[in-house]
């Protein structure tokens, strides 16, 4: 009965664990979003009037130190994306009626579980930036339901994959190797894939 009682409360132990990690992960997700959301659309308009509040944050959360580590990385990724002309010609056509199926049918092919990639799930959240610099011309209400869509979205599709890869600190193993820039031109090319297919139809 003893061994039953210890192995029960080891198998607690393990599950709180497993909760605590995840709980933190989609913490640090949120502020990771929030902060590398605001340097995409600063960095494209300097002179926006845009806070970590209006995005459902605190300055806080994204001026801790790690977080600015990560989305110093992250812009990386970014950089590489705002070359990608053909990217940004099918970004500036969707209309902001219909942003969240947008958003959820990119979501669909490019957080897949199969094929994931630190490429895809950056890309992902350059894109979910625009959509937010899109609401913030066209109607500034819409701007925290996107961050909250996309937050959704990470939470039920990536933050177990970045749970198993050992969190977001692993990114920078993956941009120390020569061939991230081929996974971030190929996820550029799949939303523009699905973006000109959901143009046609």
């Amino acid at each position: 009965m003893a061994g039953f009682n210890g192995a029960n409360a080891s198998g607690q132990q393990r599950a709180q664990g497993a909760a605590s990690t995840s709980e933190t992960l989609t913490r640090q997700s949120g502020a990771i979003m929030r902060r590398f959301v605001l340097e995409t659309i600063q960095e494209e308009d300097p002179e926006v009037e845009l806070s970590p509040e209006d995005l459902g944050g605190a300055s806080s959360e994204i001026n801790d130190p790690d977080i600015k580590d990560i989305c110093k990385s992250l812009k990386k990724i970014g950089d590489e994306l705002n070359r990608n002309a053909e990217l940004q010609q099918v970004i500036d056509v969707i209309s902001v009626d219909d942003i969240r199926d947008v958003l959820h049918k990119v979501a669909e092919r490019m957080l897949a579980s199969e094929g994931l990639n630190w490429g895809r799930i950056v890309t992902f959240l350059y894109f979910a930036g625009k959509l937010v610099l899109k609401a913030l011309k066209n109607l500034r209400s819409l701007i925290q339901p996107i961050i909250n869509w996309s937050l959704d979205l990470i939470q039920a599709r990536v933050i177990p994959w970045i749970e198993q890869q050992g969190g977001w600190e692993t990114i920078f193993s993956y941009l120390g190797s020569s061939t991230w820039p081929t996974f971030v031109i190929f996820s550029a090319g799949v939303i523009t894939g699905i973006l000109a297919y959901l143009k046609l139809t």
